[in-house]
């Protein structure tokens, strides 16, 4: 269904669906980003296995990268160190835990991806976690 037959009240409401679904999914990662950053704090060297992961994006504009790469600094124990836009978009993020790096790349790409969700238009082709889905099982 594209933007021009979906009706105003569908878009808005699937936007605002998909916010509320981006808000609820960063408050719980930032709590436990916190909540190990902080035990880090009171028991020093329990876990810390810092890197430095580039990140390659989906995030097709300015605005989306920057979205990406704020999102990613908000999150204690990463920081986005730095943004390539050539040859694709990517970004170098520091983890305080990425010990694995495949698994903290993971983890900062569904970010993104829930993030692009909450930003996109709702009938955008790449909507993120509603795309591909049939209308059936959205609900």
């Amino acid at each position: 269904m594209s933007t021009e037959t979906m009706p105003a009240a569908r878009r808005a409401a699937v936007r605002a669906r998909r916010v509320l679904r981006f808000a609820g999914y960063f408050a719980v990662r930032l709590v436990q980003a916190n909540l190990a950053v902080a035990w880090e704090i009171l028991t020093p060297g329990s876990r810390l296995a810092p890197a430095v992961v580039r990140v390659p994006l989906r995030a097709a504009t300015d605005t989306e990268v920057a979205a990406v790469a704020l999102a990613v600094s908000l999150t204690p124990g990463t920081l986005t160190l730095s943004v390539h836009r050539e040859p694709t978009a990517a970004l170098s993020v520091h983890g305080m835990y990425a010990a694995d790096p495949v698994a903290f790349r993971r983890e900062v790409t569904e970010l993104e991806w829930r993030l692009l969700a909450a930003l996109r238009p709702a009938a955008h082709p790449d909507g993120g976690p509603d795309a591909g889905r049939s209308e059936a099982n959205r609900r």
